[in-house]
């Protein structure tokens, strides 16, 4: 074996290929020590530089993801909304593991591995082929837990995506750390060699379809699951190559009413068998008319279009006030009205946000009246809750660029968003 020799303070061979490596290198070190023929203690010195090229990075990501609604009556399994609140969750690399809960209810969301946003965060490193580090998660919760909102397919989306930036921001480290022990070994990479950089990009195509088989192979409502990724109204469609989700606009000025019971747990899906042939035929007639509803802007229609002749039954076995909590809504001035998802939450949407002084005004009586509408109904049954008014929206996850600490160019650097 020939004696190393040192350059830069950095000990390399000159031969002695066939050493051992040291136990838990990444990946990038053995195949750099490979490269340039690294003895032993120098590659346990390029593990600890890596390391704390990573880690001193201070590296963070915040990424939203949006509440749904799933199904809108007939569309069951398929056709799901994006709804205007947000879970917000931040993920930062951390000498240790760590979760912290912000939000009413955070009591109802697991604090270990068992968390669904670690989880998310796990697959996505694990689709890059890359070891979990530890991390820091901050998870700010708006969604209403269990209530058939999307709240656990948006925790596993947001962990998904976030989890993806930082191993992409994670490589780049590592091939900025790369570059710079190159220079001190006074040694250059071949000109064949992968920029780590390109390896895994998580805003690509190729990415984002990622993240929706990865969440879609969880078994969760694919009406929750595409929204959640993508924003307005989608059609999820299962395929031989997996899932594919198609986007309708969603026209300004919908509002939405949300009636949240309390104490109620969310609806389970309907079994996988099968069902009537004219239930069927109904179904598929009114997602057409509900589609239609959306493209042509006309929700005189809405009403008849959310109706459903599958899950309804089911849901209503379940929960027998949502029929109610519908009615009074519609009685009110909804358009329409239907279970968000298999429940126990109701959705109820209304038009009339234009911005006219005197349209809005107009809007918001209506808003209320359907609001107070939905609670009576829903006290008369014994089922007490609360109303959470918004409107749909047109994006899906996504990351805070401003809440964010990543690596950025100089121009990159003088480029401020506002959200």
């Amino acid at each position: 074996m020939s004696s190393p020799d040192v350059k830069g303070g950095m000990a390399a061979y000159t031969g002695g290929a066939g050493a051992a490596a040291p136990a838990n290198l990444m990946p990038e070190v053995l195949s750099f020590a490979r490269k340039h023929g690294l003895a032993t203690g120098a590659q346990e010195e390029l593990q600890q530089l890596m390391n704390a090229s990573v880690s001193l990075a201070q590296r963070r990501v915040t990424v939203c993801v949006p509440a749904t609604v799933a199904n809108l009556g007939p569309g069951v399994e398929v056709v799901g909304m994006a709804v205007d609140i947000w879970d917000e969750f931040t993920l930062e690399f951390s000498d240790h593991f760590s979760v912290e809960l912000r939000g009413p209810d955070s009591p109802e969301v697991p604090v270990n591995e068992e968390n669904l946003v670690v989880q998310g965060a796990a697959s996505a490193f694990k689709e890059a082929g890359r070891p979990v580090p530890a991390l820091r998660f901050i998870c700010e919760h708006r969604i209403p837990f269990d209530k058939g909102l999307g709240a656990s397919s948006a925790s596993f989306v947001g962990g998904f995506l976030a989890g993806s930036v930082l191993c992409a921001e994670e490589l780049r480290q590592l091939s900025a750390a790369e570059e710079a022990i190159s220079a001190r070994l006074d040694r250059t990479t071949s000109t064949g060699s992968v920029d780590l950089v390109d390896v895994y990009r998580p805003t690509s195509t190729a990415g984002v379809d990622a993240l929706l088989q990865a969440t879609i192979a969880r078994g969760w409502n694919p009406g929750n699951v595409c929204p959640a990724i993508y924003g307005a109204l989608q059609i999820g469609i299962h395929t031989s190559s997996g899932m594919l989700s198609h986007r309708v606009p969603i026209p300004h000025g919908l509002v939405l009413c949300l009636f949240v019971p309390d104490g109620k747990e969310e609806g389970k899906s309907l079994d996988k068998e099968l069902v009537e042939r004219q239930k069927a035929i109904w179904n598929v007639g009114r997602t057409a008319m509900l589609i239609n509803t959306f493209a042509t802007q006309d929700f005189s229609k809405f009403q008849k279009a959310s109706e459903d002749f599958l899950a309804l039954p089911i849901i209503s076995e379940e929960f027998p006030f949502i029929k109610a909590v519908c009615q009074a809504a519609m009685g009110a001035g909804a358009s329409g009205a239907c279970a968000a998802g298999y429940g126990p939450s109701v959705l109820a949407l209304m038009q009339g946000r234009t911005g006219d002084v005197l349209a809005q005004s107009a809007s918001n009586q209506l808003e209320q009246d359907v609001a107070k509408a939905m609670l009576k109904a829903g006290e008369d049954h014994a089922v007490p809750g609360r109303i959470l008014i918004a409107k749909p929206c047109d994006v899906g996850a996504h990351v805070v660029a401003q809440k964010s600490t990543l690596g950025h160019s100089d121009a990159q650097a003088r480029i401020s968003y506002f959200q």
